[in-house]
């Protein structure tokens, strides 16, 4: 290892640390909890062994290009930043995973803590169908009105319809990569990101220039279920990346919902299955607010069926009232008879219906009426 020097404070070891390791390498994270970012790098670097003389040699193959780089030109030529935990603009969210980012990129205007404070995670299937993207739209667009920062991963199908319909809104949100802030991915939503990178955030923990892979996409799905209060499920199957992230979320005792779907569509059953496991199921944006929101302030509207006129009648006035025909009239006796009401009881109760406009008065008896709206 010689010629190469240990980084001078936590942020320097924790940005080459980044570049020399996985964040999901068990080893690695292992490594990192027992000596701690600083001291493990600096072992990395002056020895190539711990002081036990475990050796360390998985770092070895990108050491040498790591220390080569120059961090803060490639964020002023990328017009990114780094974050760290402990900086201000560190959401402190993600101090409740097990093992948070070692440090973060992010491009955009938007302060992380800030536009993640109120925010909701939407995750689902790439290949979604026109029902998920219009539901997830529909939900995004009320998030967005109730003042909701939407995440998500910027994939195709779920992940781009909750970014688009966000935009469309005029609302923020932020696209957490699997690669580094500057490689798009997919290559087809590269627009997409440059629209949220210019009114929103685009986040990564893996350095500039990472390709995307997949136990990077892993890995990153627990970053977007760390930075929210809840996240919500569109249609998945039952093996979904997106439930991935829905696990992370109860995990870390996050809110998770579903959307159910068809139950013969196998693009919801993974849906299905999170509700079975504890998932709240939910169908629009007022319901998922109701569960992440401000407590007092954003309660979900109890839905209801039709109020109908006759839903507020006494309990004798509703048995009368149920014998009467739409079509054809019946007499007092015979509505004596079918309600088992005395004489006095069913006049007054035809009189309260006459009034009400539910019963209408006919020459041979009584028939039911529409009713006063």
């Amino acid at each position: 290892m010689t010629g190469l020097v240990a980084p001078a404070s936590e942020r320097a070891a924790r940005l080459l640390l980044s570049r020399v390791a996985e964040p999901y390498d068990e080893k690695v994270k292992a490594l990192v909890a027992e000596h701690g970012v600083v001291d493990l790098v600096g072992y990395v670097v002056r020895d190539g062994r711990t002081p036990e003389g475990d050796r360390l040699d998985r770092f070895r193959p990108r050491l040498q290009s790591a220390q080569g780089v120059d961090e803060a030109q490639i964020c002023r030529a990328l017009g990114a930043r780094v974050l760290v935990p402990g900086d201000e603009e560190w959401p402190s969210r993600l101090d409740d995973l097990e093992h948070p980012p070692w440090c973060l990129w992010v491009r955009g205007p938007q302060h992380l803590a800030e536009v993640t404070a109120r925010s909701v995670a939407m995750v689902g299937s790439r290949a979604s169908s026109a029902y998920g993207d219009e539901v997830t739209a529909r939900i995004a667009y009320g998030l967005v009105e109730r003042g909701f920062t939407t995440v998500s991963g910027a994939a195709y199908g779920i992940d781009a319809a909750a970014h688009r319909a966000t935009l469309r809104a005029d609302g923020l949100t932020v696209a957490v990569l699997a690669g580094g802030v500057d490689v798009p991915y997919p290559r087809a939503n590269t627009d997409l990101l440059v629209a949220i990178g210019g009114t929103g955030a685009v986040v990564s923990e893996t350095p500039p220039g990472g390709a995307p892979a997949r136990m990077r996409f892993l890995s990153r799905n627990r970053i977007i279920a760390a930075l929210t209060p809840g996240t919500v499920v569109v249609e998945a199957n039952l093996r979904s990346g997106a439930r991935s992230t829905t696990r992370e979320a109860r995990e870390l005792d996050r809110h998770v919902m579903a959307v159910p779907g068809p139950v013969t569509s196998t693009m919801s059953a993974g849906c299905h299955e999170e509700i079975r496991l504890g998932a709240t199921l939910v169908t629009d944006a007022a319901e998922v607010a109701d569960l992440v929101g401000r407590i007092g302030e954003d309660i979900a509207p109890v839905k209801r069926g039709e109020v109908r006129p006759e839903d507020a009648l006494e309990p004798e006035t509703r048995r009368v009232w149920q014998w009467l025909r739409p079509r054809r009239s019946s007499s007092v006796d015979e509505l004596m008879v079918r309600s088992g009401l005395g004489l006095s009881e069913v006049l007054v109760a035809l009189s309260e219906l006459e009034q009400l406009g539910l019963a209408e008065h006919l020459l041979d008896g009584w028939k039911r009426a529409g009713g006063r709206r």
